[in-house]
């Protein structure tokens, strides 16, 4: 039995349905179709983007900020260190979520945010949030309430509002803003440079700048060292601002930078800081330096200038260091140069006897004239320099001639830096050229040449040193984060002069200490060796020297036998009640006894460490 045909009736009748229904399944699988195709874009072809975009708007990449090494003392003093300290920055990203914003202005206004909506606008909530914003934070900063507003609304992606916030205020401030109902403003940690020593040895810490990198002194001499590395950290916030811990990422911790000991010890430096500054006070000198070294080593013991910087009294202040940044002509300090290079080269023997004079001289072929303070007749070589005769070290320099005291003069380290490693560091002046015969006359006793006081304290350490001269060394140690320690050893640079003529000079020092210009820098008990000079000041703007006005020195070390220090005292144009009063012997002497005295106290409770040092090339 055949089945029965379709109703063709029935099929008209179906056929729009099917249409429908086709139609309908058009519209379902292009549905689909521009899903699946916008689904790829997004995650596929605009992934980056938006991921970027996220990032932006919810996710921080904090620098976990790494410390900088402190400086410190011989002892462990601190000089300088770096403290925690918080920063308050705006985030333009939550400061502009109209979402959040809408929220927190309806929290403020006790209302519903539906209601807030219906009420303002995107443009206005902002605003009146701004607002508020800004006139909290008016109430905890210095800036008015029109400058908060204006950076809470720039477009800058952050603005900082405070540095150096101490961390107790910076949890204050979060708690207020927690109850003000304010996100988009928010702290974070970073750090501050202080100086505890304050303007104790300040010209020679330096400074650092605003990334706290040094810019000068210790600070930039020993900043690859100091700086550390910061460390990062990626947080993630809600749309209210609040940190997601679950989003945290791994945190990588700061490298810290490592700490530098000075070889100076604050206590030594505090003594020869109040000597100097009483020096200055009772001289009414234009500026007193002292330094103190230890001759073996090279090592600076102490050093302080006045006028220094002060912070107390900026009329006064200065930011020259005057141990290195002044050269001065240095007179008959600068004698022994002279008598070095006789010695060594034989063009002089130790007994021999040198015609002085009769206070005045004339030299019958070069025509110049010198003259001493008294008549001295016929002196040894030793006398010489005891009675510091300018006659007598002219005669002896003529038969050391021109190449050799330039010679020696730079083998002790004048014209050229120290190597301390201090901005500012000055080489000093030497006429490497063609003499005049005035040149011929004034170099050898002092004049015509200019050194700093560092570098001539150097040179004497070289005498007391058995003739090698030493690098100043400055820094006594680096200590690393993970607690190792470096010792920065000593460096010889050369030997200066052979070991029997150093000694022979040191025999002539104490003679102008027992029996010369220098009997007031002598000390009972301690064998002092030590020299003279006053020398007339030059004025560089008038371009000759001034009368009546004196640069007076004092340069010595002890004990003679076996120095265990070297210290130069000078004062610039000091005044007295006439100018026969300003002489070395009279003014610098006795301070040099005074720092002798309180640095030998200080060493005999010193520790010491056994430092062997061997001299690299030269004269034996």
């Amino acid at each position: 039995m055949s089945q029965p045909l379709p109703n063709q009736i029935q099929l008209r009748r179906d056929r729009p349905v099917c249409r429908r229904m086709l139609l309908l399944l058009f519209v379902l699988l292009a549905g689909f179709s521009l899903v699946t195709w916008r689904l790829a874009v997004v995650q596929i072809k605009e992934s980056p983007r938006l991921v970027e975009l996220a990032a932006r708007k919810y996710q921080r990449h904090i620098v976990l900020p790494a410390h900088r090494g402190a400086i410190k003392d011989l002892s462990g003093e601190y000089l300088a260190h770096d403290e925690d300290v918080r920063e308050l920055y705006t985030d333009r990203t939550h400061l502009r979520e109209v979402i959040t914003v809408r929220h927190r202005l309806a929290a403020i206004r006790g209302v519903k945010a539906v209601d807030l909506r219906a009420e303002l606008g995107d443009a206005d909530t902002l605003a009146a949030y701004h607002d508020h914003v800004a006139k909290v934070l008016s109430g905890i900063l210095p800036q008015s309430e029109e400058e908060i507003r204006s950076q809470i609304a720039s477009d800058k992606p952050e603005i900082v509002l405070a540095k150096l916030v101490d961390v107790e205020t910076a949890k204050h401030w979060s708690t207020l803003f927690k109850d003000k109902h304010i996100f988009g403003i928010y702290t974070r940690p970073t750090v501050a440079r202080r100086f505890p020593a304050q303007d104790r040895l300040s010209l020679v810490l330096g400074d650092t700048d605003n990334a706290n990198k040094g810019r000068w002194g210790v600070e930039k001499l020993m900043d690859a060292r100091l700086t550390g590395v910061p460390g990062e950290q990626l947080i993630e916030r809600d749309k209210s601002g609040h940190e997601l811990p679950s989003y945290r990422s791994q945190v990588l911790d700061p490298l810290h930078g490592s700490d530098v000991h000075l070889a100076i010890d604050m206590q030594l430096q505090d003594n020869v800081e109040a000597i100097c500054e009483r020096a200055w006070k009772a001289n009414k000198a234009r500026r007193v330096v002292i330094v103190v070294t230890e001759p073996s080593t090279g090592t600076v013991l102490a050093m302080a200038a006045r006028p220094h910087r002060d912070l107390s009294n900026p009329d006064v202040s200065t930011w020259t260091n005057h141990v290195i940044a002044e050269p001065y002509e240095p007179g008959s300090i600068f004698k022994v140069v002279t008598l070095a290079a006789g010695l060594d080269n034989k063009k002089i023997t130790p007994g021999e006897k040198i015609d002085c004079g009769n206070m005045y001289y004339e030299d019958p072929v070069r025509k110049v004239k010198l003259s001493d303070d008294e008549p001295l007749g016929m002196q040894t070589v030793k006398g010489v320099l005891v009675h510091s005769s300018n006659i007598g070290m002219y005669k002896i320099s003529k038969r050391v001639g021109q190449d050799m005291m330039l010679d020696y003069a730079t083998r002790f380290g004048f014209g050229s830096p120290t190597g301390i490693g201090l901005l500012g560091e000055k080489a000093g002046y030497m006429n490497t050229g063609k003499w005049s015969n005035t040149t011929y006359s004034r170099m050898p006793i002092g004049y015509e040449v200019s050194v700093t006081p560092l570098q001539m304290c150097m040179a004497y350490g070289a005498i007391a040193n058995g003739g090698v001269l030493m690098k100043p060394r400055l820094i006594d140690r680096i200590v690393k984060p993970n607690g190792d320690t470096e010792v920065m050893p000593p460096q010889p640079v050369w030997q200066v002069c052979s070991v029997k003529t150093a000694g022979l000079l040191r025999d002539f020092l104490e003679g102008v200490v027992l029996e010369g210009t220098g009997k007031r820098a002598a000390l009972p008990e301690v064998r002092i060796g030590g020299k003279t000079g006053t020398t007339r000041r030059y004025d560089p703007e008038k371009k000759r020297y001034i009368d009546g006005s004196y640069l007076t020195s004092f340069i010595g070390m002890a004990p003679i036998d076996n120095p265990k220090l070297v210290c130069l005292v000078m004062l610039d144009d000091p005044k007295a009640e006439s100018s026969a009063m300003v002489r070395g012997g009279r003014v610098a002497a006795p301070i040099f006894a005074e720092v002798v005295r309180e640095t030998l106290d200080h060493l005999a409770i010193r520790n010491e460490r056994p430092i062997k040092v061997a001299a690299k090339g030269g004269v034996q």
